[in-house]
């Protein structure tokens, strides 16, 4: 044995079993005196990583390269020190290295993938993990990782999958199950994810994202005060988290409790001031509080909120604006556009006609099932289609582009701003058609009901189920369908149970609605959860009466607390708040003692 190995051989013993300090010393004087040495050097890296100093491994590791710049292993090291740091270039430029001394390498492919997904390139990511035909059987971070990718391309079911064979291979390892009970969340399947969060809290009581998870489940299941609970064991923890903190001003805003809302607001957005999530729910609160001084500052955050960002496809051309728009100037040329879902760009137009007034040169871009009715409605032949100007080079003709939610500032500052006169109007050939095919139930109420809430975020929370609705069919009124979507299933329940939904089959609830504008003016009472038609009834003063299964998806504009909404008088909101069946005998008792609806408020 060479002097030089017994060397390094003490200097390994006495860092193993007497001085891990100054054997550390010792091999730093040995690279010196042997600087191109590979042994040493090698030595001097594994020593100094076990130590803890990161950037010592990572340059000892270096001046190995500079001797053999091939070394794959060293470069995979390398690669995972920089992955630990968090600096996610130096890592992909050294695993693009590896990649070109060996192309099929399978953990610098894996690891590739998943510094996209780090980086928020998710395209890019799953290109990438899906470049590796076949993960390896053992390898349950490599499943992880690709379900992580497929859960952010919006491919919950699959990312699914790979969360579950993940647990399979390990089933210690936490992070698969926080993340597969986010997928199911995704899923909206709740009962589910809490379960998977309750086997992750057994195998980890004190993991901090667990107890975070297990909290946002039970706030979106109304259970409010439990998740607070947990959310405040996960604060002792971790006492400067803006999610925690985050999370539970949203539960107090849930919960109508302004002063408590605003002690943890404070606290996670001075964090935090990019929190628009939380932002969006403080500003919220204040709606439903009708304290609008202090809610419309705030209320642009629900563009950037990212499940909302993909959403919008001209914010590029307007976010240099947003929080700006008290600077409009009426003599401007004014685009207008249309906010995501169909029933907000509804609640929104209630100010149509105050910009029709105040600016003189302006074009409102909408949702073309919407063109007629808003050109009939106020009159006017300024509505042009979504993406007439804003997806052309001619948007750059106008002085100012907003989106219509962010209008309602100038016009709606004070409770008695909100006329709820019936600003929509239905087509009186469409409206006579419906009357004359209904004209044999004249001594029957006519009820339209919608149960179901489909394309919104966690629409199935403020779903129904058509079972619920049974009890609404008696003898004395026929009850019309008005829900959109497949509803094959509901019918033959009906069926089973010998109840008969009048359904108009010719009728596309969700495209034509021109048509089923002219059907709601026919309802003597209209019965649902929240959304879009409930929207549409609401600007037709339908009498309504809307059902807010859950305190998580009820909206600012449905107050739960008075049982109304500023924004529609002809709208009755209730919550339910012990039972849906004590919510139907409530509407059947209301239905009973009532011959002419009258909600105003």
């Amino acid at each position: 044995m060479s002097n030089l190995e017994n060397k390094l051989k003490k200097i390994i013993n006495s860092f193993n079993n007497i001085d891990r300090n100054l054997a550390y010393e010792d091999i730093k004087k040995l690279s010196i005196k042997y600087h191109k040495n590979i042994k040493v050097l090698s030595v001097l890296s594994q020593i100094a990583q076990k130590i803890g100093d990161v950037d010592t491994t990572i340059n000892t590791l270096k001046r190995i390269l500079l001797i053999d710049n091939n070394n794959i292993e060293c470069l995979s090291k390398i690669y995972k020190l920089f992955l630990t740091k968090s600096l996610l270039d130096e890592s992909l430029a050294n695993i693009n290295l590896i990649l070109r001394l060996d192309k099929d390498h399978y953990e610098a492919k894996r690891d590739k993938a998943y510094i996209y997904f780090l980086k928020n390139s998710f395209d890019s990511a799953k290109e990438y993990i899906d470049d590796i035909s076949k993960l390896k059987e053992d390898d349950f971070f490599g499943y992880n990782i690709k379900g992580l990718i497929y859960l952010k391309n919006n491919n919950f079911h699959e990312a699914k999958n790979y969360f579950e064979q993940a647990i399979k291979i390990n089933n210690k390892y936490i992070d698969s199950y926080n993340n597969l009970g986010v997928c199911l969340l995704e899923l909206e399947k709740l009962d589910e994810a809490y379960t998977v969060f309750k086997n992750a809290h057994k195998i980890h009581p004190n993991n901090t994202k667990t107890l975070i998870n297990l909290g946002n489940i039970l706030s979106l299941q109304d259970n409010i005060l439990e998740a607070i609970k947990i959310y405040n064991k996960a604060l002792l923890l971790d006492p400067k988290n803006q999610e925690i903190l985050s999370n539970i001003a949203i539960c107090y805003c849930r919960e109508n409790k302004e002063k408590e809302a605003k002690v943890y607001y404070d606290k996670a957005i001075k964090i935090n001031p990019f929190d628009y999530k939380l932002k969006y729910a403080y500003c919220t609160l204040q709606l439903k509080l009708n304290n609008f001084s202090n809610s419309w500052d705030l209320f642009d955050s629900r563009l950037l909120i990212e499940k909302n960002r993909v959403k919008l496809n001209n914010l590029e051309f307007v976010k240099d604006n947003l929080f700006e728009n008290l600077k409009v100037n009426p003599k401007n040329k004014l685009l207008i556009l249309r906010e995501q879902g169909i029933g907000e760009e509804i609640l929104f137009s209630t100010v149509y006609k105050d910009i029709i007034d105040n600016f003189k040169n302006v074009k409102i871009e909408t949702d073309k099932r919407l063109l007629s009715v808003f050109s009939r409605s106020f009159q006017n032949d300024i509505f042009v289609e979504d993406g007439y100007y804003s997806k052309d080079s001619k948007i750059s003709e106008f002085d100012n582009v907003i989106y219509a939610g962010s209008m309602v500032q100038f016009f709606r500052k004070r409770k008695t701003d909100f006329n709820n006169s019936n600003y929509l109007l239905a087509r009186k050939d469409i409206v006579d058609k419906y009357k004359e095919k209904l004209s044999n139930s004249k001594k029957r109420l006519k009820v339209g009901i919608s149960w179901k809430s489909i394309i919104n975020i966690y629409g199935n929370l403020k779903s129904l189920s058509i079972k619920d609705f049974e009890p609404l069919f008696t003898n004395d009124r026929l009850i019309i369908n008005l829900q959109y979507g497949n509803i094959e299933n509901d019918k033959r329940y009906l069926s089973s149970q010998k109840k008969y939904l009048k359904i108009f089959n010719d009728l596309d609830l969700f495209n034509d609605i021109e048509s089923c504008m002219g059907l709601l003016k026919n309802l003597d009472l209209f019965i649902t959860v929240s959304n879009s038609t409930a929207h549409f009834a609401g600007a037709l003063g339908v009498p309504t009466i809307l059902i807010c299964p859950k305190k998580s998806s009820t909206y600012y504009y449905w107050n739960t607390s008075s049982g109304s909404s500023i924004w529609y008088k002809n709208i009755k909101v209730l919550g339910i708040e012990d039972s849906i069946s004590n919510t139907i005998k409530k509407i059947n008792s209301i239905v009973e003692k009532n011959n002419e609806f009258n909600f105003s408020n």
